[in-house]
C-alpha cells in the first residue's frame, strides 16, 4: 500500500500564522505597557533605561516564540512546498509585530498629553503632529518613531510641547558653548546613537526569529513524517 502524503490545509495554516501573530502582539503590547507605566517612570533611571529601550530585550522571547510558531505552523501544509513559500508569511508579520510596539507608545503619549490638557485628544493629536513634523519633517507614527531616536523623552505636556523645538536648539547650543563643538556634530551624535539602537534591536528580532523558524519547520517535518508514519501502520493492524 502506498504511503500516504499529507495535503495542505490552507486555512488551517493561515489561522495558525494568524493566532500566532496576535498572541505576539498582545504580549508585546503588554511589555511596552508596562515599561511605560513601572519602568520609565521611575525619575533620572527610568529615562536612561527609556533611552536605552531596555524592554526591546523582550524581542528575544517574543521572536523566538513567532519564528518557532509560523515554522510550526508549515506542518499544515503541503510536503512540495517550499521553503521560500514558507518564509513569506514570517516576513509578513516580522515588521508588523516589530513596530507594534512603537505604534503603542505613539498613542500612550497622546493619552498622556491628554490627560494633561484640557484639549480634546482630537485636537492634541494636531498639536503633536505638528510639533514632530517641525522637529523631524515627519508627522504620525513615523514622524514618533523617528524623532524619539534623538528624543527618547518627549514633551509631557502641551507647554513642553509647543516649545519642543525651541528646547531642542537650546540644549544643543549649551553643548556646543560649553563644548566649542558645532551643533550639527552633536545631531549627528544623537541621530547616530539612535539609530544604532534601533537597528541593533531590529536585528536581534529579525535575527532571532529566522533562526526560531528553522527550528519550527524542522519540528513540523517531524510532526508530519509521524503522521505519515501513524497512517501507514494503523491500516496494517486493522
Amino acid at each position: 500500500m502506498p504511503t500516504p502524503r499529507p495535503s495542505a490545509h490552507i486555512p488551517q495554516y493561515l489561522l495558525t500564522v494568524v493566532a500566532i501573530t496576535a498572541a505576539v502582539i498582545g504580549a508585546r503590547f503588554l511589555v511596552t505597557w508596562a515599561g511605560e507605566v513601572f519602568l520609565h517612570s521611575i525619575p533620572i533611571v527610568g529615562g536612561w533605561l527609556k533611552s536605552l529601550e531596555i524592554v526591546e530585550l523582550s524581542v528575544i522571547v517574543l521572536f523566538a516564540f513567532l519564528g518557532f510558531g509560523v515554522g510550526g505552523a508549515s506542518r499544515h501544509l503541503s510536503t512540495k512546498t517550499s521553503t521560500g513559500i514558507k518564509a513569506i508569511a514570517l516576513l509578513v508579520v516580522l515588521p508588523l509585530v516589530f513596530f507594534s510596539s512603537y505604534w503603542l507608545r505613539y498613542h500612550l503619549w497622546i493619552n498622556q498629553l491628554t490627560a494633561e490638557s484640557d484639549l480634546t485628544r482630537d485636537e492634541i493629536t494636531v498639536l503633536a503632529n505638528q510639533a514632530l513634523e517641525r522637529e523631524g519633517g515627519n508627522s504620525g507614527f513615523w514622524g514618533h518613531y523617528t524623532t524619539t531616536t534623538r528624543m527618547p523623552i518627549l514633551p509631557a505636556n502641551v507647554a513642553e510641547l509647543q516649545r519642543m523645538v525651541e528646547d531642542q536648539k537650546w540644549f544643543r547650543s549649551e553643548l556646543t558653548r560649553f563644548s566649542g563643538i558645532q551643533p550639527g556634530v552633536f545631531s549627528m551624535i544623537f541621530d547616530g546613537a539612535g539609530w544604532g539602537i534601533r537597528l541593533f534591536y531590529m536585528g536581534l528580532a529579525f535575527l532571532t526569529a529566522v533562526i526560531y523558524f528553522f527550528k519550527g519547520l524542522a519540528w513540523a517535518d517531524t510532526a508530519r513524517l509521524r503522521k505519515v508514519a501513524q497512517g501507514a501502520i494503523i491500516p496494517r493492524k486493522l
